[in-house]
This record gives structure tokens, C-alpha cells and sequence, in this order.
């Protein structure tokens, strides 16, 4: 049996029980998932990185490419990781949480929405930063808007444009939540993790390896199980008119 959504005060005492709850449960399958998804992207590309930086005067074109290639990979399996344990977060803790489901990691790398999920993240990121460099707020209200939607193309298995149409619809009624509970604790998140980040870089590679787990077990874990139970709040509270009429 699941945990019941939709009824009762929403406000951050009860977004922030059911994120207790979801790690109180599945702490252990939230640890296993963070190792398999953060430690060997980091390890090679920290490992890379310091291989480039002890040898910077030595190797021609093609080594220089090669290590180039290297260094691209690893960034973009980390920025895949990030994507899809929030995907894990949602499919694998959420549903266990919320609707009684059990997944494996298997099962949750075969369900996700690999496609939409990935444009979503994209087009967001790529909005906001540009609001943000430009005037700061535009971004904001972005990120306000629009920051539930991967849980959103997760549980309701969204089109992207649908998708984006459906957050901001449940967000805009809830928009102080949102800011409050989710985009700030992401920018707080973001400035602690590179503080980590700066404070082991020259402490070793199994050092650094470690503080990444660390940052996506702790800060990554937290802000997305905020996220899962908010957007699922939301979503249960907010009918779809829209896709109900196409139904009928």
C-alpha cells in the first residue's frame, strides 16, 4: 500500500514528510544508486583530468584528442547521471512511497522516459541561464515555472511541450512553494556542492570520487526527494481539464 496524495493542508511541513519518509524507507537503494550513477563517471573524469594536467607538456594531436574525447564522455555520463537519478528518485523511491510500487535500477533504466526527459532538462537549463545571465528574475520565474518538470514527464509520461504546459499549470497556483521548497534549495545545493568541490580538489582522486558520492547522496538525494513529493502534491491537486476532455 501506498502513501495517500491530494488530501490535507498542502505546505512544507507535509511535501517535507513525505521526503522523509522516502528516505527513511529506501535510504540504502538511494546510496547503491548514487555509487553506481556518480562514483565511475567521476572517477574517469577526475582521473583524466589530473592525466592531463601532469603530463600538459607532453603527447601530440592525437593523444591531446583522445583525452579531449575522454574528458567529453565523462562529463556528459555525469550530466546523464544527475538526470536520470532524479528519474531513480521519482520511478524507483516515489512509487515504492507513494503507490506501493517496487522498481530495480534495471527496471527504472528500461521505464524512464529517456527523450522527453532529456529536452525538458535541456530547454529549461538552456531558458533560465540565459534569464539569469540577462536580468536574473526572467530566469527565476523559469525555474519557478518549470522546475517540476521531469517528475512531471516521469509520472504522467508527457510530450515535451505537454509537459511544460502541465507545470506551469500546477506550479503557478503554487509558485511561493515552488521558489521556496525547490529553486532555492537547488541554488543553495549548487554553491555548497562546488565549495566541496574546491575544498578536495587537491586532496586525491579517491578524495575526490568520494565527495561527489557524498554531494549526490546528501544534497542531490534531499533537493530531489523535495521535488518527488511536491510535484506529486501538485499533480494529485491540479486536474488536467485539458487531457480529460481529449479522453472523453
Amino acid at each position: 500500500m501506498g502513501v495517500a496524495v491530494g488530501q490535507g493542508r498542502l505546505g512544507p511541513g507535509l511535501v517535507l514528510r513525505h521526503a522523509k519518509g522516502m528516505v527513511s524507507a529506501r535510504l540504502g537503494r538511494i546510496a547503491g544508486a548514487a555509487f553506481v550513477l556518480f562514483v565511475p563517471p567521476a572517477a574517469v573524469y577526475f582521473g583524466v583530468e589530473s592525466l592531463r594536467d601532469a603530463r600538459a607538456d607532453a603527447g601530440g594531436p592525437v593523444r591531446w584528442a583522445l583525452l579531449a574525447a575522454a574528458l567529453g564522455g565523462a562529463a556528459v555520463a555525469r550530466f546523464l547521471g544527475e538526470i536520470f537519478f532524479a528519474g531513480f528518485l521519482d520511478l524507483a523511491i516515489g512509487d515504492d512511497y507513494f503507490r506501493g510500487e517496487r522498481r530495480t535500477l534495471d527496471g527504472v533504466l528500461h521505464a524512464l522516459p529517456w527523450r522527453p526527459l532529456l529536452v525538458v532538462d535541456i530547454v529549461v537549463t538552456v531558458a533560465a541561464g540565459i534569464g539569469i545571465a540577462l536580468f536574473v528574475l526572467p530566469g527565476l520565474v523559469i525555474y519557478t515555472l518549470f522546475g517540476l518538470v521531469g517528475p512531471v514527464v516521469v509520472q504522467e509520461r508527457r510530450s515535451v511541450v505537454d509537459a511544460l504546459r502541465r507545470t506551469a499549470a500546477i506550479s503557478r497556483p503554487h509558485w511561493v512553494l515552488v521558489l521556496t521548497m525547490v529553486i532555492v534549495p537547488i541554488g543553495i545545493e549548487h554553491a555548497l556542492a562546488e565549495l566541496v568541490r574546491s575544498a578536495v580538489r587537491d586532496d586525491g582522486l579517491v578524495v575526490i570520487v568520494a565527495a561527489e558520492w557524498l554531494i549526490a547522496l546528501t544534497m542531490l538525494a534531499a533537493v530531489g526527494v523535495v521535488e518527488v513529493a511536491l510535484a506529486t502534491e501538485l499533480m494529485a491537486r491540479t486536474p488536467d481539464r485539458t487531457r480529460a476532455a481529449g479522453v472523453r
